[in-house]
């Protein structure tokens, strides 16, 4: 099982080296005041406050926040606040960086920012909101956003008489959620994040964009669930063949490929500010071992037995299994974490748990 363990390294690494710094681009808009700041710290869980230490790149009404100078995922592009007579020129700008993107790619999605507290909608607002939804491309890809929704009454009056302003004003349907910073008022946050994702068409980058996001958990699990359920197809189609024990590692490309998207999704990185070195030295070193052990757990005498092979089922009850236990220890901690509770991020995978975790998975998916 050496073979498995250094097979499993190896391909962790090719793996890392093919997604290195792709991230989504987010572009947020909206008066000064608008909120955007605090909408940043809610979904991302980030102080834009100690994101702005890192001089970020500022051109024109925008500033650039990129993820892998603060430790996210996302590069953030915040707009400036503008004064009523900066109409024209705020618009023409902000129209060319969405049509044209950022040195790192196109803009993926915009979040328009308005905040219920104001009570009324800024006519320059209401034009570039009009002027932007023009263009199809574009279109898809805007959302308004209202901010400061804890002000708003019980039943959200503010917010809906701003929403039917919008309805009555712009040409095309615009989609909009409510979010408020509070914690545990989360009115359309996790709505807002799911249509993020979805709006989001690469798959790597909108993964990306649910591993920066710490405002839904269950978004992570659920996505987690579709990379396993992905994963676990494509083990059993090498398995449909029934494969030597001997040939294990012809499993491992799917289960690292797999693994390591269940831990971006989760922003384990980013959350414990590990070093990809440490991860690579440490944590891989540990989950390599662990799901050797595992597999020796789960297939009683794969070391000695002669001739017996893995067949489709084994393949990919296996692989989910390893899926599933790296997925639920993941929740569980960065869960913990962010209820404020200290967590040995290095030695996550390093446990009896999770050779237990895989062992009672394999048997339910067996």
């Amino acid at each position: 099982m050496d073979k498995f363990k250094e097979k499993f390294e190896a391909e962790w690494e090719r793996y890392r080296e093919d997604t290195e710094n792709k991230y989504p681009n987010i572009m947020l808009l909206g008066t000064s005041g608008a909120g955007k700041s605090s909408l940043i710290n809610t979904v991302f869980g980030q102080n834009l406050a100690k994101v702005s230490d890192v001089k970020p790149e500022t051109r024109g009404y925008d500033t650039i926040y990129r993820g892998k100078d603060y430790g996210n995922t996302v590069n953030l592009i915040d707009t400036a606040g503008y004064e009523l007579d900066q109409g024209e020129s705020y618009y023409r700008e902000v129209k060319k960086i969405i049509s044209e993107g950022i040195e790192e790619g196109p803009i993926h999605i915009v979040w328009y920012c308005v905040p219920v507290t104001n009570e009324r909608i800024q006519e320059m607002d209401i034009d570039i909101l009009c002027r932007l939804m023009e263009e199809p491309s574009i279109r898809k890809r805007i959302c308004v956003v209202f901010t400061k929704c804890d002000q708003d009454s019980e039943e959200g009056t503010k917010a809906e008489a701003l929403k039917q302003v919008i309805a009555d004003k712009v040409q095309f349907q615009v989609k909009s959620f409510e979010t408020s910073n509070v914690k545990g008022l989360e009115l359309g946050l996790k709505d807002l994040i799911q249509w993020s994702a979805n709006a989001i068409e690469n798959e790597d980058l909108r993964a990306k964009f649910i591993a920066s996001q710490m405002a839904d958990l269950e978004q992570k699990r659920s996505f987690a669930g579709k990379i396993i359920a992905t994963a676990t197809a494509a083990a059993a189609g090498i398995g449909a063949t029934p494969i030597p024990f001997s040939d294990a590692v012809l499993l491992v490309p799917v289960q690292v490929a797999m693994i390591s998207k269940i831990i971006d999704g989760y922003g384990v990185s980013s959350l414990a500010s590990i070093s990809e070195a440490v991860i690579s030295d440490v944590i891989v070193t540990n989950l390599g071992k662990s799901i050797v052990s595992s597999i020796l757990k789960v297939i009683p005498g794969i070391g000695t037995l002669v001739g017996g092979v893995i067949s489709a089922g084994v393949a990919g009850a296996l692989t989910g299994a390893i899926g599933f236990a790296v997925s639920e220890i993941c929740y569980n901690n960065v869960k913990k974490f962010l209820e404020g509770h200290p967590v040995d991020w290095t030695n996550l995978f390093e446990s009896e748990e999770f050779s237990q975790s895989v062992a009672e998975a394999f048997r339910m998916k067996k």
